[in-house]
């Protein structure tokens, strides 16, 4: 044989296969990753995309042909029983997971597992669609060629499925094409879509959520007025430089995004010009005073006085100007009440860098009182702000009958406190004077409740079963202010405060639950704790971790 001569070549395409495998396997995973993403993204494509996926298919088979034996190998070795293994974990994993959803899509169930439970009904909607007095049906009218109209109907259905379930035979739904079954829609005399429509044959009441408004509390908002539900009249009083809600300015202090929030919450809200009507009207459910800045006339003040004392229920909110402590000091006095001198300043409490901003936390609640049985205004929420804010505490004969014992009309419950490192400081400092500031803790919010008034009764005994009286009283307006409104738990805070008033526990929770921006509040010690963390800790463990390493080497 020739020194240079070649042996016969054996196994010919195989061979070749073998030497282009790699170049094969590379070419199918981009031909198939490539023809994924077409489908997955560019719909209109897809045309081109199958025979993609096809050939990434037959130049992988043939890369596998080709690579066969070191296949095998990989397969049948040490390394390869353990992928099998873990594929086989994988695999078993997977099947669990697949079981659960079909078990869970049979039985109707589900677990939210967001922070704020975005996905959940409340508990309070789940107890009124079970006690609803009347069958409810709603008729969806959605355009199935336009796509805004199909995600709404997902929504939709999304809710309604959970509202039927806990509803039983109580509430029935569909959904109607108006393009396609036009007659249904003028008999319902529908004229745009998407709207869901709400009606209930005992009461011959309707109402309807459009697109813009699909919530769980504008759904449970439309079943309850159709079933006959009693809407609540809330006048906000004006006239008297008040926070105005016709103020939507969002970095204005007026209260116009928390008079659509009350809206929002099924409620009438209206503005009260006192010197028009000369008394408060005979619908109004609940009376917000809203830091007045100018004198409130006695003609005006005895009416109101005369109308909370007959059963009526207010919401009074102040700051810290000296012309609204003079406007409302009366109001205060009839119920035994007062406002502590200058602005509370909270050292540990606080928004990091302005002691003035109370950072109220869920330790500072007293949820569990008396009146609000199980926490119900507070239990809900986390972290409120207050941005300048005043205490109270009883007054001139009340303030010395309890201290001696005595019976009082009135019943004093604070929901909020501040910490022990507080003071209500006078002038604009922020440092405490010992000698002219009143120390902490202080209330800056409370609920008030009486059988007779305080200035005209002083030494009746308060007596819970003919509550003529409920007033919440809050230190601080810039929190529902529209600036803050939106500010961690200072909507619910504000919201909440009202459902309670108005005895619409429902409501509380109810509101939307919205995909928010969840900032990190810290207080002046959490502030440090975080910083000197970062600068001393966490270099002396890196430090340490090297000289033992070093001591270890050396």
């Amino acid at each position: 044989m020739a020194v240079n001569e070649r042996p016969p070549s054996g196994g010919g395409i195989a061979d070749r296969l073998r030497g282009w495998s790699l170049l094969l396997a590379a070419l199918g995973g981009i031909g198939a990753l490539g023809g994924l993403l077409l489908v997955v993204w560019v719909p209109e494509l897809r045309p081109f995309a199958i025979p993609t996926l096809i050939a990434a298919g037959v130049l992988l088979a043939l890369a596998a042909a080709g690579s066969m034996g070191y296949l095998l190998g990989a397969v049948t070795g040490r390394r390869g029983r353990l992928s099998w293994v873990s594929l086989g974990s994988a695999a078993a994993a997977l099947a669990i997971v697949v079981l659960l959803n079909v078990i869970s899509s049979a039985t109707h169930a589900s677990w939210d597992l967001t922070a704020t439970r975005q996905f959940e009904i409340a508990p309070q909607t789940v107890q009124a669609l079970a006690a609803l007095p009347a069958d409810v049906d709603v008729t969806g009218f959605v355009v199935t060629t336009d796509e805004d109209g199909l995600h709404y109907q997902g929504t939709a259905e999304g809710y309604l499925r959970q509202f039927a379930r806990h509803a039983g035979d109580r509430l029935s739904y569909r959904f109607v094409d108006p393009e396609l079954e036009p007659a249904t829609a003028r008999e319902f005399g529908v004229v745009s879509a998407p709207l869901l429509l709400f009606s209930a044959v005992a009461t011959g009441l309707r109402a309807s959520v459009g697109a813009g408004e699909l919530s769980e509390q504008q759904l449970l908002t439309a079943i309850l007025t159709v079933t006959g539900a009693q809407q609540h009249t809330i006048y906000f009083l004006t006239g008297h430089g008040e926070r105005s809600i016709s103020d939507l300015r969002s970095g204005g202090s007026g209260l116009g995004l928390a008079a659509a929030g009350l809206r929002a919450d099924g409620y009438r809200v209206e503005s009260l010009m006192l010197a028009d009507t000369a008394s408060v009207p005979d619908d109004a459910s609940l009376l917000v005073i809203a830091a007045p800045r100018q004198s409130i006339p006695d003609a005006e003040e005895q009416a109101i006085i005369r109308w909370l004392a007959n059963g009526g229920r207010a919401l009074l909110m102040l700051d810290t100007s000296s012309e609204t402590r003079d406007v409302m000091a009366d109001l205060l006095a009839a119920w035994g009440l007062e406002t502590v001198p200058g602005t509370l300043v909270d050292r540990e409490r606080s928004a990091a860098g302005d002691p003035r901003t109370l950072a109220v936390q869920r330790d500072q609640y007293l949820g569990q009182t008396a009146v609000t049985e199980g926490g119900a205004i507070v239990e809900p929420l986390g972290t409120t702000l207050f941005p300048g804010a005043v205490a109270f505490r009883p007054a001139g004969q009340i303030a010395s009958r309890i201290e001696r014992g005595d019976p009082v009309p009135v019943r004093f419950e604070p929901l909020v406190t501040t910490s022990g490192d507080s003071w209500a400081v006078e002038g604009t400092g922020e440092n405490p004077a010992a000698d002219r500031d009143v120390p902490g803790p202080h209330t800056a919010h409370l609920i008030v409740q009486a059988s007779a008034l305080a200035a005209d009764a002083p030494s009746e005994a308060f007596d819970p079963a003919s509550v003529r009286t409920t007033l919440t009283v809050l230190g601080d307006a810039d929190f529902a202010g529209n600036r803050h409104f939106g500010d961690v738990s200072n909507a619910d805070f504000f919201l909440n405060t009202v459902n309670w008033l108005l005895d619409d526990r429902a409501l509380i929770a109810v509101r939307p639950k919205q995909e928010v921006f969840r900032p990190l509040v810290l207080t002046v010690p959490e502030y440090n704790l975080v910083r000197y963390v970062s600068w001393f800790l966490l270099p002396a463990l890196v430090a340490a971790a090297g000289v033992v390493v070093w001591w270890r080497r050396r």
